[in-house]
């Protein structure tokens, strides 16, 4: 009876494991699966993450080593790691060719609307406008209690419409705004909005 029981629950396991196996990393505040937040390029590049863009001619040494990212294209494509001072700082999801749904640790994914984000995420997300894109596009920002972690979901609306020049902090979820790229990690590195600067 004991065997009949355990050949019974051996391919549940089995099943289990595998779709442990077979799902991708979520991002948090604080990482993306074993690249954490704090770690340094060292520890990074023995996980097998590079720099395909280095060296740079139009880049310093000392510039380098200020800012610049890392990547891993056959495990995170569309994924970019944020290195400052030799320390990952941010994590950043954008498109990719790979079809990878990469999502946060709360379900929140590239192709969502504003107003399904702020359903996951309610009061604690902040709505502010888009740098770039004015009312065209938001900033979706969350930040961790201690204020040390944020992390913040780009949005536009699909054809691009809405006043470009708004500098008017938005108050509610647009449901034809989708959320294009998003990024996490230490607060000052999410808040660049050109990369490193």
């Amino acid at each position: 009876m004991k065997n009949m029981l355990k050949m019974a629950i051996l391919p549940l396991v089995l099943v289990c494991l595998v779709g442990a196996v077979g799902e991708q990393p979520r991002l948090t505040f604080k990482g993306l699966g074993p690249a954490q937040i704090g770690m340094s390029e060292a520890e990074l590049k023995q996980l097998g993450f590079s720099d395909p863009y280095r060296p740079a001619d139009w880049q310093t040494d000392e510039d380098y080593a200020a800012c610049h990212f890392l990547t891993k294209e056959a495990g995170y494509p569309g994924v970019r790691f944020m290195i400052n001072e030799d320390m990952l700082v941010r994590i950043g999801i954008g498109p990719n060719d790979a079809g990878v749904k990469w999502q946060t640790l709360s379900g929140a994914t590239i192709g969502m609307t504003e107003t399904e984000v702020a359903s996951i995420y309610g009061n604690w997300m902040k709505i502010d406008y888009h740098p770039y894109l004015g009312d065209a596009g938001s900033y979706l920002i969350l930040a961790s209690s201690d204020g040390r972690y944020q992390m913040i979901f780009e949005t536009a609306t699909p054809d691009g419409s809405g006043e470009q020049s708004s500098s008017v902090r938005l108050k509610s979820p647009d449901a034809k705004k989708r959320v294009t790229d998003f990024r996490a990690g230490l607060a000052e590195a999410v808040s660049y909005i050109e990369g490193c600067s």
